[in-house]
């Protein structure tokens, strides 16, 4: 797999987690706020918006974007020796 691929499925990645939680918790929201019988049509409609968001996304970043990740700034640890 070519660096460029790795960091565009990284980033793909992230993009699908962030949007699965924001609908899972619209639906948290909706199953308290709407009634049993007209939660499931309501359910079905918000979870195919979000993963055709997911999708549409996706191609967006691979037809239009050429994808660089850069790592954050190294963290630096010190350990020392505990004194005796």
């Amino acid at each position: 797999m070519v660096v460029e691929d790795r960091n565009a499925k990284k980033l793909k990645d992230m993009i699908a987690l962030e949007v699965t939680a924001m609908f899972e918790s619209t639906l948290d929201f909706a199953q308290v706020a709407c009634p049993e019988p007209n939660f499931k049509p309501l359910r079905s409609k918000i979870l195919r918006v979000g993963n055709n968001c997911i999708r549409n996304i996706n191609k967006c970043i691979d037809d239009y974007f050429k994808v660089e990740y850069k790592a954050p700034a190294e963290d630096v640890v010190e350990v020392k020796q505990a004194k005796k």
